[in-house]
């Protein structure tokens, strides 16, 4: 039914239903004030009564005649009409009986409200219902303060107590004739609101709703140039201009579309050139990748040099150490022999070509040990983030390959370095085939630069490979040591990195998680040390 009204019909409804709401709401909200604030006035003229009977029974130590207190319990009904019995309760040792009451009925017993008021002294008001109104009862202690003549503190004495009952009955017709004009004016109000509103929504919203259906069907029959005029600039005439500017990009649309039609007749030959550039393109990346690929190749056959040379630089000091100590040894022995037989000359002759041939087998050793050592470093200033650049379009294919993807997070704030460019980018190289080697069904390689401490910059590389295990962390960096297994690894080049970094006055690190990875840290100083510098 409801899709069946108008616009305005709809809208009329809700707003009147809005408002119908919301006197009901003000209407109950204001009578429960009301209702609240009657409660209180008449509680507190009950307590007030209440009260003052009780100051003025408790100056004196004993009541007054009975007849004396019902003229002064009279007296205080008659003030207040809306108060229907007062009651006083006198105590008499442990016994409370009812001394006086304005009630008909002089059976009144004292209740446990009563004896509870007499017994704590403090005072109690409450609520309640006689099945024919509701009333509200205020029972106040009556205190007697004796000043004995050689006693500086008072003695208080509750002598008794005043219940005073008072009917809510007017209260509450009060609130329920509120409440019925309340009740009355709300649906007169909606009436007299309706008839405005509808007056209003034809005028308003019904005509220039019309208008703009009669335009949209125009436009749906195939006449773009229905526009609709209205002077109104509320939404209903930003809707007319929306539709007026829409009207007028379909037309243009349509201009477009015409244009894109022809433009389409010569989409053959420019997709044809398009392809033939992107085939141009692709062959000259397949060259650079070609070319990659073998400076890739190129720099890992120097780093099996480099290891190569390790192992005979290894190899040469063993043997050094091995063969020069007993060598020393056999000098020193052939010395003090030529000094013993220094008096015969055939033996000192023959002692002294031995010594001789001693020290050219030391010549040897030495020689071939300094033909093992690592070239001096040739320091030069070294952009670390174009480093990484670099190596990681060297090792792209590689990665594709192995189904790795890698992740770089470089520093623009990195301090540019004094080092050998040429050892450095070896050291990269060994440490990203250690991982690629530790992630043979693929997984994430993260290289990562950031300045570090006192004019350092570090280089981190992580990946999700294996990981190494505790025992092996210690001796990772020691020469002739892998994990990897035989004939894939020398063990050297750990060993050759490290030295490579402590030759240019740098650190090392590795932290490793079994099944989670391994990450390397290196940290390298702005300007190698001196000593370094010079070795």
């Amino acid at each position: 039914m409801l899709r069946r009204l108008t616009l305005s019909a709809k809208a009329t409804l809700l707003l009147s239903l809005v408002v119908f709401g919301v006197v009901l709401a003000l209407t109950y909200f204001m009578a429960q004030s009301s209702e609240s604030v009657i409660e209180d006035d008449y509680r507190k003229r009950s307590i007030n009564a209440a009260d003052r009977l009780a100051a003025k029974l408790g100056e004196q130590p004993v009541f007054p005649s009975k007849s004396n207190l019902e003229d002064l319990l009279f007296g205080v009904s008659e003030k207040n009409l809306s108060i229907t019995d007062i009651s006083v309760f006198q105590v008499h040792g442990k016994e409370v009986a009812l001394a006086a009451t304005s009630s008909a009925d002089e059976t009144i017993t004292a209740s446990p409200d009563v004896r509870g008021v007499i017994e704590s002294g403090k005072r109690l008001d409450r609520f309640g219902h006689d099945g024919k109104s509701r009333y509200v009862e205020s029972v106040v202690p009556i205190h007697h303060v004796m000043h004995l003549p050689r006693s500086k503190v008072p003695i208080d004495r509750i002598i008794g107590c005043v219940s005073v009952h008072t009917s809510l009955e007017q209260a509450d017709q009060i609130i329920e004739k509120s409440l019925g004009i309340a009740y009355f004016f709300a649906p007169v109000s909606i009436l007299l609101l309706i008839i405005p509103l509808n007056v209003l929504f034809r005028f308003t919203v019904h005509k220039p709703v019309k208008r703009i259906q009669e335009a949209m069907a125009r436009a749906e029959a195939g006449d773009l140039r229905a526009e609709v005029n209205l002077d109104a600039q509320d939404e209903l005439g930003m809707i007319a201009g929306s539709y007026n500017r829409m009207l007028r990009q379909i037309g243009e649309a349509t201009t477009e579309r015409i244009r894109l039609i022809e433009r389409i007749n010569n989409f053959n030959a420019e997709l044809k050139f398009k392809v033939d550039s992107a085939t141009t393109e692709l062959t000259e990346r397949n060259r650079e990748l070609r070319d990659l690929n073998a400076k890739l190749l190129k720099m890992q056959l120097e780093l099996v040099h480099l290891e190569r040379l390790a192992v005979a630089g290894q190899l040469t000091a063993t043997f050094a150490h091995e063969v020069g100590t007993p060598l020393n040894l056999i000098s020193g022995h052939v010395q003090l022999l030529i000094e013993s037989f220094h008096d015969n000359e055939t033996i000192a002759r023959k002692l002294a070509l031995v010594q001789s041939q001693i020290r050219r087998l030391g010549e040897i050793v030495r020689r071939l040990l300094d033909a093992t050592r690592k070239p001096k470093l040739d320091l030069a200033p070294v952009d670390l983030n174009a480093l990484v650049q670099n190596i990681a379009t060297l090792i792209q294919p590689t990665l594709h390959s192995r189904h790795i993807q890698l992740f770089d997070r470089l520093d623009p704030h990195l301090p540019p370095i004094q080092a050998d460019h040429k050892q450095l980018e070896q050291v990269l190289l060994n440490l990203i085939n250690n991982s690629l080697d530790a992630m043979p069904g693929g997984g994430e390689l993260r290289i990562e630069t950031a300045p570090g401490p006192e004019n350092t910059a570090s280089i981190r590389i992580t990946d999700t490979g294996a990981g190494i295990q505790p025992e092996h962390l210690e001796r990772l960096f020691e020469p002739m040591f892998t994990t990897k297994e035989i004939g894939q690894g020398t063990g050297l080049g750990l060993s050759i990195c490290r030295a490579i970094i402590k030759e240019h006055g740098g650190e090392i690190a590795v932290r490793s998680t079994p099944g989670a990875g391994t990450t390397f840290s290196i940290l390298l100083p702005a300007e190698v040390p001196v000593l370094q510098a010079g070795a």
